[in-house]
């Protein structure tokens, strides 16, 4: 298991991503118990902060309790990945057609530029935390603090999805072509305020990156199988 120090950080949010980490990595793989004691000792915090985050992934879906196993690590299906893109349709499409405030304007340009900067270092883990954040500056054009803290949930079950599609397609070589040209007219539609143009090329991003993660979780089960 990759070593990995929490010190001096104590909110089970800090630990949940923590956690992400080591699933997405594949260093806690699908369907392995969450072994408390050794978890918290490798992450260096107590076993209640661990309890906590947790109950955190339960939510997001990325853990589930199994009778006389507890806590063990949650297998992607297609089922979960229908779910899960049904959810997000809806409120990112919901989310582009608002009319965003001068103030939500600057978030999402921030966002755009954090993703535009980040991917230029050719690591994925960084460039899909960019990515998720504009999706979520987008979401945030609801202004619904519960339905922001609802996405960020999703969030969390997001990255998995989305590494596994940057690692596949080799996104992160060449992320100019894959990710930004994919973002940028959303981007240009959304700061030109037209609403219309934004929802589509939203929705085409959505639909395609769907359509892929479904195709790669149809071969794994088919491997699997």
């Amino acid at each position: 298991m990759t070593d990995i120090s929490l010190h001096r950080v104590s909110t089970a949010e800090a630990v949940a991503d923590a956690l992400v980490g080591l699933i997405v990595s594949g260093t806690l793989k699908a369907g392995e118990p969450l072994r408390e004691s050794s978890l918290a000792t490798k992450l260096g915090i107590s076993r209640n902060s661990l309890r906590e985050a947790i109950r955190l992934l339960e939510r997001s879906r990325l853990v589930k309790y199994e009778i006389h196993r507890g806590a063990v690590v949650s297998t992607p299906t297609l089922k979960d990945l229908d779910d899960l893109y049904r959810t997000r349709r809806q409120l990112e499409l919901a989310g582009v057609q608002q009319e965003p405030s001068e103030e939500q304007l600057r978030a999402i340009t921030a966002a755009f530029e954090l993703l535009s900067e980040t991917s230029k270092k050719n690591a994925v883990e960084p460039i899909v935390a960019a990515d998720l954040a504009l999706h979520q500056a987008i979401v945030d054009l609801l202004d619904s603090e519960r339905i922001s803290s609802f996405y960020r949930q999703i969030c969390k079950e997001l990255v998995f999805y989305f590494t596994v599609l940057s690692y596949t397609d080799e996104e992160y070589v060449n992320p100019e072509e894959s990710i930004i040209s994919r973002h940028s007219g959303i981007y240009d539609a959304i700061i030109a305020g037209d609403r219309a143009l934004a929802h589509t090329l939203l929705e085409a991003h959505i639909e395609e990156n769907y359509a892929r993660l479904r195709e790669i979780l149809t071969e794994r089960e088919a491997a699997g199988a």
